[in-house]
Order: C-alpha cells, then structure tokens, then sequence
C-alpha cells in the first residue's frame, strides 16, 4: 500500500532535490575543468589553426574580387579588411586561453574537505535557499549571503564557507520570525520540474564529460579525434596557401 507523504516530508524532498540539482550542476563543473585542463590546450590549437583557415579562405575572397574587377591587391589593405572580419573568432580564442589558463590554475581539494564543504552547503542551503525559505526572498542581507555562499560552494572554498556559516547563523538568530513554517505552494509541480532539470543536466554537457574522463579507452581516443582534427587544419591550411600565392599580392616592407 502506497504511504501518503506529509507536508514536512514532501518539504524535506524537495530541499534534497534542489541540494542534489545544485551537487550536479557544480560536478559538471568540475568535470568541465578536468576536461580543459586535459584537452584544453589541444582544443585551442585546433581552433587557431581553424580560424587561420577562416581567414585564409577570406584573403581568397577578398582577391578573387578585386581580380575579378581588373583591381590591385594590396596586402596591407587587405589584412585590415580581414581583421575587421575576424574580431568575433579572436575575441572567441581569447576566451577559450584565458578559460585554459583559469582552469590549469585551479587547485585540488582533499575529498575530506570535499565532504565539509557539502556538508555545510547542505546545512546552509536548508536555512535560506531562496526556493527553499521563500519568506526571507527579499532580504537584501540574506541575498547577499547566498550569493556569496554560492560563490564559496562552487569553487570549493572551505574556510569561506565555515565563515560564511557563522555569519549566516549570527544574521538569523537576530531575526524574530526565521523559524516559521514555509508552505511552497505547488509543490509537486515544483518538485517535478527540479527532477526535469536533474534529467537535462545528467544528460548534456558538461556533465557528460565524465563519459570521456572515466574511461581511458575514451580518453585516448578523444585526443586522437583532437589530433586528426588538427592534422587536417594543417593540412587544409597548406592549400589554402596554395591558392592564395596564385594571387599578385603587392606587400610593403616597412
């Protein structure tokens, strides 16, 4: 016979599932970072020589036009008429090194410290969760605890987060009224839709970079697929120049 669940039961899964939605979205993270650090570097040589080949393709338009019109090429003017084309992939490059360098960067944590740092999250995510303590939304103080908390969780800063405990702590108990009963209306609708978010998040990236780093055979053959990819940039590159020196090119040597 199936047991009807209570309010304070039904309140109790649904601040489980929101610090199980929360533990997945931050281990995708992590596991974002192990990815770059293993293939980042690889990943952003394969994309410079790719944005080369973009930008060779483009000399060749930007040629193949002015041929076309009996013009002149000059390659200053066309390697600043080039750069004007190209910002959004630079701008793009410059993104995926410093996110390269960013995650080289990070430090490891011990997995005693891993289990405080979830143990605390847990502990604080229960006391003001905005889904979980709705009555203390608006509380520009709480907002700023949380935010900070957050902040503390996802980059597993441990001292912050036994600070931020006792901050959290002190801050409610001035608080006349933080031990009331919460009523989350819709509940179960709310509920279903974190379980529909645990869904998405389990089976799309970066979550599902784990598939590639806890499997060796995987692993190996993602930085082969790495270095074929690269391999034919490389070699598509060498045609490309081919074309191009098919061009009269007018340069200036400063």
């Amino acid at each position: 016979m199936e047991v009807m669940k209570t309010k304070d039961s039904r309140m109790t899964d649904y601040e489980n599932i929101l610090i199980r939605r929360d533990a997945l979205i931050k281990e995708g993270e992590q596991y974002y970072l192990k990815y770059i650090r293993l293939f980042g570097d690889l990943i952003n040589d394969v994309f410079k020589k790719k944005i080369e080949c973009i930008a060779k393709k483009k000399k060749i338009a930007y040629c193949q036009a002015r041929a076309n019109k009996g013009l002149s090429i000059h390659e200053n003017e066309m390697n600043l008429y080039i750069d004007s084309t190209m910002s959004e992939y630079y701008d793009q490059l410059e993104s995926m090194l410093q996110n390269a360098s960013a995650a080289k960067e990070g430090t490891t944590v011990s997995y005693a410290d891993i289990l405080k740092i979830k143990e605390i999250y847990r502990y604080l995510a229960k006391l003001i969760h905005p889904d979980v303590r709705p009555d203390l939304s608006d509380d520009p103080k709480i907002k700023e605890l949380w935010v900070q908390i957050v902040s503390a969780y996802n980059f597993n800063r441990l001292i912050d987060l036994e600070e931020l405990k006792f901050k959290t702590e002190s801050y409610l108990n001035n608080l006349d009224d933080h031990v009331i009963e919460i009523d989350i209306p819709d509940i179960e609708d709310k509920i279903q839709k974190v379980q529909e978010e645990i869904i998405h998040i389990m089976d799309s990236l970066p979550y599902q970079y784990h598939l590639i780093l806890d499997d060796e055979t995987e692993t190996n053959n993602k930085e082969k697929e790495l270095q074929e990819e690269l391999q034919n940039y490389s070699d598509y590159s060498l045609q490309l120049d081919e074309v191009l020196n098919a061009f009269h090119i007018e340069r200036y040597v400063s």
